[in-house]
């Protein structure tokens, strides 16, 4: 469809689009008294400001893309993240009048058997299980081109993301995640259900503190042998799951394995939480099946002598190689754990993660659509040719939208062997880079001239034009990538790469150097970014408390010598 460039162009996009009927579409044009004859841009603002429209929505439909902004009867309301399976949205259900979250297989996993099968498990287990820790599904339905299914909606960080942006959880926090999570399995096991995939990805944690286990879309079911044959299959029954949380011995046979298995991952995914590492950092994944399988762990005390014995030894014990050894039961390990847990608020802002979350699918999309053609068709099953696009966004006219959660967008990858598993873990030793590190907590970037705060993710973070860099400056002289953030320990540091264009550090050019909290990046004009640790004060802030006491001590000093000398 063409690009709508007038007003009545987007109204006949609106109508087709099926968010509005043609009466309903003549009826907003007449309440606002639209001019057919203005820009499109302008009438979408306008659309978003009364709240008729979603920036999402918009987007796409001056995008000229209208299909697939309703599913069945959910209307689409924005794009949460985009997964190995396809894309999550939050979603409008009118009948039920609640906002839901609707995860929809991408077109080029619509015939794969395999991918099908995890879905129809994640839907068989979401639907039959019941419990405030765990995700539920509704539904899961086709539209004929489409398979999607329906899902509680929170509002959540998941413990991948909470690990990568603030280091190492308190261990009594970790604890009441692990006693929530174990809780959630127990209902599970009972019902003869083994996850099969407990990792930091799956867990969503809400502001309250509360966790959730989702995606169980590698589950072992005892009553939906199909879809087990399907997997087995496709993916071999002899290693289903992520390699740096399997238990040892689904590592050997997947098909076989009991609710310990769960109890083994758990104990992984608790290590990693409680130390920002994963149990065996190895370079090859099946370095890191057979350590499951042979080396010995180390504890969480030794990594961080603060935790109490007793919890690095719970953990030591979840991660028994033998299965006899381990706790016997998900209760049992909520008991043992319980004593140590201590519910607390998690602080993160939604609003940034959603936009971090945003700006990492696109680059994915980007990076996937570089290594094989992309079909074309103006369809939500499209969602990576949504992502590439570069329309100018519209969110700065309207109002926040978002009020759910998804798994994190950069999950770790789930397959086999060869599947890669990114995630909070030590460097390897000796390699030197930076690339994939996790940057130190606290540590924001301020774009001038905006309000929001983005998280710095990695410990060299690139800055520039392009959208494959990690810090996204698209006004300004700068090139595609135009310097580098890197933290070499104890500080930041700015790298300057461009050969075209100056950078300049507080007014400055600067190529290498140094760089603060508070220190202003610019690269002509007003286009740049402040640095910012939330964890220390704004030094104007400082500044202008000094001025304020030494006024006050001023003020007192004059005071008493007018009463000593009246």
């Amino acid at each position: 469809m063409p690009v709508p460039a007038v007003s009545s162009e987007f109204l006949d996009l609106l109508q087709k689009s099926s968010l509005y009927t043609a009466a309903q579409a003549e009826r907003i044009a007449d309440k606002l008294q639209l001019d057919p004859s203005a820009p499109a841009r302008e009438i979408a603002r306008k659309l978003i400001r009364e709240k008729l429209l979603t920036p999402f929505q918009a987007e796409r439909l001056l995008e000229g893309r209208y299909r697939g902004l309703v599913i069945d009867r959910y209307r689409i309301r924005e794009m949460l993240g985009f997964g190995g399976m396809g894309c999550v949205f939050i979603a409008e259900d009118p009948l039920e009048k609640k906002k839901v979250a609707i995860k929809v297989m991408s077109a080029e996993h619509s015939l794969d058997a395999g991918m099908l099968a995890r879905m129809k498990l994640e839907a068989a287990a979401g639907m039959r299980l019941h419990h405030p820790n765990i995700i539920q599904t509704y539904r899961m339905d086709t539209t004929g081109a489409v398979y999607f299914l329906v899902m509680d909606m929170v509002r959540g960080i998941s413990l991948h993301e909470l690990v990568a942006l603030k280091g190492p959880l308190n261990w009594a926090i970790a604890c009441d995640i692990g006693v929530q999570i174990a809780e959630a399995l127990q209902v599970a096991h009972d019902q003869g259900i083994v996850h099969r995939d407990i990792k930091p990805a799956n867990f969503l944690i809400e502001n309250n503190g509360s966790a959730h286990l989702l995606d169980f879309g590698l589950a072992l079911m005892n009553d939906v042998q199909d879809e087990e044959f399907s997997l087995s299959m496709l993916f071999g029954h002899d290693c289903l799951g992520t390699p740096d949380y399997i238990a040892p011995e689904q590592t050997l046979d997947s098909s076989s394995v009991d609710s310990r298995a769960d109890i083994y991952s758990l104990g992984a995914t608790l290590f990693v939480a409680m130390t920002a590492r994963v149990p065996f950092p190895e370079k090859s994944n099946k370095a890191k099946l057979e350590a499951h399988r042979s080396k010995k762990v180390r504890t969480v005390c030794e990594l961080r002598p603060e935790i109490p014995a007793a919890v690095g030894a719970i953990i030591a014990r979840m991660m028994e190689k033998d299965p006899s050894k381990r706790f016997q039961s998900a209760n049992e390990v909520a008991e043992a754990l319980r004593s140590h847990a201590k519910r607390l608020t998690i602080d993160f802002d939604f609003r940034e993660l959603v936009t971090l979350r945003a700006k990492q699918a696109k680059a994915r999309a980007q990076a996937s659509a570089k290594k094989s053609a992309v079909n074309q068709r103006s369809s939500i099953t499209n969602a990576s040719g949504w992502l590439r696009g570069n329309a100018e966004h519209l969110s700065a006219a309207a109002d926040t939208f978002a009020r759910t959660e998804t798994p994190a967008v950069h999950e770790e990858r789930t397959t086999r062997d060869n599947s890669s598993a990114p995630g909070p873990r030590s460097p390897s030793p000796g390699s030197g880079s930076r690339a994939h590190q996790a940057a130190p907590s606290g540590w924001r970037v301020e774009l001038i001239g905006q309000k929001s705060r983005l998280p710095i993710m990695r410990a060299r973070t690139s800055v520039g034009r392009s959208h494959e860099a990690d810090i996204v400056i698209s006004e300004g002289s700068l090139d595609e990538i135009q310097c580098f953030l890197e933290f070499d320990g104890t500080q930041w540091q700015l790298k300057q790469q461009s050969h075209a264009f100056p950078t300049y550090l507080n007014g400055r050019v600067a190529s290498f150097g140094p760089i603060r909290h508070g220190d202003r990046v610019t690269f002509g004009g007003k286009s740049g970014f402040r640095l910012i640790n939330i964890n220390q004060a704004d030094p104007s802030k400082l500044r202008l408390a000094l001025l304020l006491t030494i006024a006050c001590v001023m003020g007192i000093g004059a005071a008493i010598w007018w009463w000593l000398n009246r």
